[in-house]
């Protein structure tokens, strides 16, 4: 009898609705399933292997340079969240939460998830991202940012944004001794016997021993909405073989998250009609690739054949065979006369110089259908060398990659906004984070949910997202653009306000700084310039007798700003 231990607010005949869509859900995505499946053969080049093979059927790993390429672009650019208050009333906490919140991105490791969330993006077409709070993390509960494996998620078909789903299911294999443990109630239960049910790479590509997953149980993790009135909360349902394991209306009515949205931001490469995901660079390039591995065999065998020197020798020719197939020999014997008749060689015919071109032309397609073209590696062809030309090229040719890179961006804008909601529901006591400086000093700031709601104010915010300076290339750019203005003369405090002016206009990454930075060398300047200054006995007041010390401390800011 199934749910006799459950004694919880959940109704029978929810539950089954809930195992119903379950179901449904699954069926609708095996599809989804089997091409992720397939596209980690691809990137792994494991879709030509045959290992009885005579000769093995060769499969040229362009495709994973393609990948691997686009992952670097990624990396190279980073984000970095900026938060802008709505209110003038909440600029202090913007800016408490600018600076905390790559803290709180380190210690959820996310520079790491962030990397194998964009490998599984670009082989698939989308990854996705769990933003939840772990409240067995640390002292105080922490938050915990996952990427998440489409293969174990299961949402409404027909569905672009994920937030429109009935229902979201989340499933893993769990240990069944850890499940004892966690549900005593219910050890009996926990059998193992309906692990085999999941689909997952491990089944397909022959991974670990069945007799290991027998061990394991297939949790199932149920998201939905409840709205009551007004407030809309996000629940959680755990269930195991058709048992309830626990859920989160028995807990309290304000559910597991109250900012009412499934803690899942997906990130889609390229999107898909009537899917909140999408395809990927192995969906678009496998084809090329596999036309190109085709080509690339028949030149491999081609070469092999003719390269290798063959005989045809007529029976009872005479003719010691063995002796004429060992290298080692110097003599070989031979019975009578040796003629054409009895011995040809027979050597094959290289292959066409058209096929081996036609072979580079698809190399050639498949870069610039994936715009991976050669100056995106730092290659270069028609005499191009001098460096303004070659980064002039790059630019141009990156511009499909930066708009990949935008809609990393705009998951990544979703992502601070459930760390800042997780943060107002759950970070009741004061939190320390150490803040590292531009001067090397450490700056110690501490933060609670009391910052984000005050009584009857509740602050609000929006989100810019900026790419950190890790590419080289935009390094040299900033600290060349400082140089020149430092050689313009324009951090000289007697033209301070032109040359604020200038840098509103620019678009200068810190040029917020660089203007703080003038108006107060003006301000100095100007109150230093008009001091009263005795000379010879007798109190002057003139912009002629500016004191030396202004001169130096001009000197001294302007080499400051040149970036080593």
């Amino acid at each position: 009898m199934k749910n006799d231990r459950y004694s919880g607010k959940i109704k029978s005949e929810f539950f089954g609705k809930v195992q119903e869509y379950f179901k449904i859900y699954r069926d609708n995505k095996q599809e989804l399933d089997h091409r992720i499946i397939d596209n980690n053969r691809w990137y792994k080049s494991r879709y030509n292997s045959d290992p009885d093979a005579v000769i093995p059927e060769p499969t040229t790993p362009y495709l994973f340079n393609v990948i691997a390429n686009k992952h670097a672009d990624a990396m190279d650019n980073y984000p970095e969240p900026n938060i802008l208050e709505r209110s003038e009333e909440d600029t202090q906490v913007a800016e408490k939460l600018t600076k905390i919140l790559p803290m709180q991105l380190d210690l959820c490791d996310f520079k790491r998830t962030y990397s194998r969330a964009w490998w599984y993006k670009l082989k698939n077409g989308a990854s996705c991202y769990g933003i939840f709070y772990n409240p067995d993390s640390g002292k105080n509960g922490d938050i915990d940012i996952k990427r998440i494996d489409l293969l174990n998620m299961f949402w409404e078909p027909g569905i672009i944004d994920i937030q429109d789903s009935k229902f979201v299911f989340l499933t893993a294999l769990i240990d069944r001794e850890e499940l004892k443990v966690k549900y005593p109630h219910m050890a009996d239960r926990f059998t193992g016997g309906n692990s085999m049910d999941i689909l997952t790479y491990d089944d397909v590509l022959g991974g670990p021993d069945q007799n290991i997953l027998r061990d394991k149980c297939l949790v199932v993790d149920c998201y939905y909405k409840k709205t009551d009135g007004e407030k809309q909360t996000v629940e959680l349902l755990k269930f195991y073989d058709g048992n309830i394991l626990e859920a989160s209306e028995d807990i309290g009515e304000d559910g597991i998250y109250d900012h009412g949205m499934y803690p899942f931001v997906f990130d889609v490469l390229y999107p898909d009609e009537d899917s909140p995901v999408g395809f990927g660079f192995v969906d678009i390039v496998k084809n090329p690739q596999l036309y190109i591995d085709k080509l690339d065999g028949l030149i491999s065998r081609n070469a092999l054949i003719s390269g290798k020197t063959r005989f045809m020798v007529k029976d009872n020719g005479g003719l010691n065979e063995y002796e004429l197939s060992d290298l080692s020999r110097d003599i070989i014997h031979v019975a009578g006369s040796v003629s054409d008749e009895n011995i040809r060689e027979l050597q094959a015919k290289p292959m066409h110089s058209f096929i081996i071109q036609h072979r580079q032309n698809k190399i050639e397609e498949l870069k610039e259908i994936a715009g991976n073209r050669d100056f995106q590696q730092g290659d270069t062809h028609g005499g191009v060398t001098a460096y303004s030309a070659i980064v002039a090229l790059q630019q141009a040719g990156e511009k499909l990659a930066r708009d990949m890179l935008v809609t990393g961006y705009d998951a990544f804008r979703d992502i601070i906004y459930f760390c800042i909601e997780l943060m107002r529901q759950f970070y009741d006591d004061p939190r320390s984070y150490r803040i590292n400086r531009s001067n090397g000093k450490g700056e110690y700031v501490t933060f609670s949910k009391d910052d984000l709601e005050n009584g009857y104010h509740r602050a609000e915010f929006d989100i810019s997202v900026s790419a950190e300076k890790n590419n080289p290339y935009s390094r040299i750019a900033q600290n060349q653009t400082l140089t020149e203005l430092w050689q313009m003369g324009i951090f000289d405090p007697k033209q301070a306000d032109a040359s604020i002016l200038m840098l509103e206009a620019m678009h200068l990454d810190g040029k917020e700084k660089i203007i703080e930075g003038l108006k107060n060398l003006k301000a100095e300047y100007e109150e230093n310039i008009n001091t009263e200054l005795e000379v010879n006995g007798e109190k002057i007041k003139s912009p002629q007798h500016k004191p030396a010390a202004v001169g130096v401390k001009t000197a001294n800011i302007q080499n400051a700003t040149q970036v080593s």
